[in-house]
């Protein structure tokens, strides 16, 4: 038999996710989209039921969704997703708020604004609140816009990490759409900012991105306090005993 030649001994096969990676991907995404709400219970037997998998990846997803900070174990009562608190969303506010205005400032005269149109139309059209599937377009496509600016500034760790804050604040947005009526408002925000990052003006861009974010801060904070929407949605302040 002739020896394999050094092309296919040295041929490696392409990673591919494992199962509980897969599960994990889900899992996490999920959680995001609300689909397990903040602070509901549940166990190894219901995800496994629910994602039609056995119990061992189920373990590897929940293992790595508790690293991170998703999901808190109790013992010999399953796993609870992590509430979302005034502090969390205030942190969140803040660390955009310290990226996002930067990034339009160094956007400007560089982003793809026939892009960003398109998905601030994506953003206009709003979404079927109740529809898991339409509110996850649209928190996508807005999610979309934003990163989009981070990549036009040009600085590729700036992207990354306005991605992973973006990917966390998901949770919020979704729950948020309880009260839509308010968030379609700032679609004059989405506009005005195009127009700077167009016109190359990165002191307006840099102004406008920053009034967003204090606008769209002040519209979640009032949602968290008198929605009685987002109560039943196990959000609120963290406990005094727990400070």
């Amino acid at each position: 038999m002739a020896p394999r030649s050094a092309t296919a001994n040295n041929r490696k096969r392409p990673d591919r996710p494992s199962l509980g990676e897969k599960i994990y991907a889900r899992f996490k995404d999920d959680i995001f989209a609300c689909v397990f709400a903040p602070g509901e219970s549940c166990t190894e037997s219901q995800l496994a039921e629910f994602y039609g998998v056995s119990k061992a990846p189920i373990r590897w997803a929940l293992a790595a969704v508790s690293r991170e900070g998703l999901v808190t174990a109790r013992p010999r009562k399953g796993y609870t997703v992590a509430p979302v608190t005034i502090e969390s969303v205030d942190d969140v506010f803040g660390v955009r708020l310290i990226i996002e205005p930067a990034a339009a400032r160094l956007a400007a005269g560089h982003a793809d604004i026939e892009l960003l149109k398109a998905l601030q139309a994506k953003v206009s059209k709003g979404c079927t609140v109740g529809d898991r599937r339409s509110e996850r377009r649209w928190v996508e496509a807005n999610n979309a816009f934003h990163i989009e600016i981070t990549r036009a500034a040009g600085n590729d760790r700036l992207t990354r990490i306005a991605t992973a804050v973006l990917e966390e604040s998901q949770r919020i947005t979704h729950i948020l759409i309880s009260v839509f009526d308010r968030v379609r408002s700032m679609g004059q925000d989405h506009r005005d900012l195009i127009d700077a990052l167009a016109r190359a003006d990165g002191d307006r861009a840099e102004r406008v991105a920053r009034e967003h974010l204090e606008h769209s801060r002040r519209i979640v904070m009032d949602a968290l306090m008198g929605s009685a929407a987002v109560l039943r949605a196990n959000i609120g302040e963290r406990s005094a005993t727990a400070s």
